[in-house]
């Protein structure tokens, strides 16, 4: 939807209700930590909360781990995905461990990361999520204990 302020600048507004995801407590707080970790960039931290989420892989390799959490959830440097599309730089992460099970309810989160990183990158405006996500990750996480 576009439309303008009362200043006549143009706005940019998205809707979008097929992203509707309820998740549990548990998870949501689960999720404000890995957002938290991305953020910091804390690997350890980022693998240990993956693997408590349900992430599994063969090898369970953890820069596998780590670059799949990056890539769902934060960013999509060329330095991340050595220049490689995103698409091409999965498939080389699930070549090289193959994943078996993702954390289920994560998933939306995950599509829902790319599709605002896609929107970003075409309006040249490629940004961090957990980043941008860190102080409401924050206030839930200090709200809701």
């Amino acid at each position: 939807m576009l439309g303008r302020r009362s200043d006549g600048s143009p706005q940019l507004g998205l809707i979008d209700y097929g992203q509707v995801k309820r998740i549990t407590k548990a998870d949501r707080h689960l999720f404000c930590r890995i957002v938290l970790a991305l953020a910091e960039d804390n690997k350890p931290r980022i693998v240990e909360l993956m693997r408590q989420a349900g992430f599994e892989s063969k090898s369970m390799d953890p820069e596998v781990i780590y670059s799949y959490a990056k890539v769902a959830y934060d960013e999509d440097s060329k330095e991340l995905t050595k220049g490689l599309h995103i698409q091409m730089f999965m498939e080389e992460l699930q070549a090289r461990d193959p994943i078996i099970a993702l954390p289920y309810d994560f998933i939306v989160i995950g599509r829902c990361s790319l599709i605002l990183r896609g929107l970003a990158h075409a309006l040249k405006q490629p940004r961090s999520v957990a980043k941008a996500w860190r102080p409401i990750a924050e206030r839930v996480l200090r709200d809701d204990l």
